[in-house]
């Protein structure tokens, strides 16, 4: 069953996958510590990572270029290493070796190692220190394995480069042409299912780990999308135990309702705003908060934290707010995706819609019980705003999604 709801207009405007780290969920609570921040800003893990999946990392600065992107096509293959062997004094100068490789799209050179204190197993020392790199430059994730072997003094690097950065996709490698974030998001809402899906990255100046943000606007709660470890594939996982039927059964459902919901609200002659405000006002006004979520979480159905929740239900934690106008402005065509962040030291989450042209703020959860009559203290807000009313998140990782 497949299921389609970003839509590829998303695609221009947005603008990169860590070997690292199982990839979050959709934030699933509003307490303090609760669950993972699916916008990125607390993914945590251990290293080494699993290079099977790719994910989010805690501290990554996104490369931006104003230029035209070039195709994968244009970029220079990996080249080879400089002649001859250089002799290395401390492990600092083994990271300088590999960052000058990764930089470069090369294999490194070979090292003299003779005076590098190593432990007892000196390969994992070396890929320790490469993992080191990777979290000092999360930019440099498109160097997504490395091997190292120790012959005598000498020591040998290879890496193995993502082929969206290099242009090195095998000959008959044939997937869904990916130039932008907004696309690899509607690749994979466009596939949800138990098959992985081939993507072929054309813009060598996406970030990893912004592409792992971007994967996570998909799935709706109930699906988590990510890339494989050399970016060639979308893999999903079902949520929460749930099996990947009962996922997209749960998915279509929130989309059936939405549906209704859109026919009941929205009529002739509203402007883009007035479609907004009469959406978001039907999620304040009939979705309750779900209190288990503080006095018996164990009895809270998962439903809560998903658009399911809030329209079938009408009861929800944040989660389920922000999932819930997300869907309800995609029907409509009013581009919007959600926030991961704190409010007063507790997990939140809601929403960035771009109303008339700009980007702005909005929070169900806050505005329950509120109407457009009467107007609401968390809609069409600034970055500036939102953060004087004590809202915490990365505002830079958010913007990059709509750019």
């Amino acid at each position: 069953m497949k299921m389609n709801r970003k839509h590829k207009k998303h695609g221009k405007r947005f603008a990169v996958l860590m070997t690292a780290l199982a990839a979050a969920a959709a934030l699933s609570g509003c307490g303090a510590g609760d669950g993972p921040d699916v916008s990125g800003d607390t993914q945590t893990g251990d290293w080494p990572p699993d290079t099977s999946v790719l994910a989010t990392s805690p501290t990554e600065d996104a490369a931006e270029t104003s230029a035209p992107p070039e195709t994968a096509a244009e970029t220079t293959t990996v080249t080879t290493e400089p002649q001859g062997p250089r002799r290395v004094a401390g492990t600092e100068e083994i990271k300088d070796v590999l960052r000058a490789a990764i930089l470069e799209l090369r294999q490194p050179q070979e090292m003299i190692v003779t005076e590098v204190n190593f432990g007892e197993q000196p390969e994992l020392d070396v890929k320790n220190l490469y993992y080191e790199l990777l979290a000092e430059a999360p930019e440099l994730k498109y160097a997504y394995e490395l091997s190292a072997a120790l012959e005598g003094e000498t020591l040998t690097c290879r890496i193995g480069y993502m082929p969206y950065k290099t242009g090195a996709f095998p000959p008959e490698f044939d997937g869904i042409a990916v130039a932008s974030l907004g696309e690899l998001t509607a690749a994979a809402e466009e596939n949800l299912g138990a098959d992985p899906v081939a993507v072929r990255i054309e813009d060598p100046s996406m970030d990893p780990d912004a592409m792992s943000r971007a994967l996570q606007q998909a799935g709706g709660g109930y699906v988590t999308c990510l890339l494989n470890a050399d970016a060639t594939e979308i893999r999903f996982s079902p949520a929460n135990g749930m099996t990947m039927d009962e996922c997209l059964s749960a998915l279509s459902e929130a989309e059936q309702l939405a549906g209704r919901i859109v026919e009941e609200c929205v009529k002739d002659g509203m402007t883009e705003r007035e479609k907004a405000e009469a959406l978001y006002s039907y999620v304040t006004e009939h979705v309750t908060y779900d209190q288990r979520y503080y006095t018996d979480k164990a009895a809270m159905p998962y439903a809560s934290t998903t658009a399911l929740g809030a329209l079938r239900d009408g009861i929800a934690i944040c989660g389920g707010y922000a999932h819930a106008v997300d869907i309800l402005f995609e029907k409509v065509g009013i581009e919007c995706f959600t926030v991961s962040g704190k409010l007063f030291e507790e997990n939140h989450m809601w929403n960035a819609v771009r109303l008339d042209g700009q980007w702005l703020y909005c929070d169900a959860t806050a505005d329950r019980g509120l109407s457009a009559q009467f107007g609401f203290l968390r809609f069409g807000l600034t970055e500036e705003e939102l953060t004087a009313k004590s809202y915490l998140w990365n505002a830079e990782e958010t913007e990059i999604l709509w750019r």
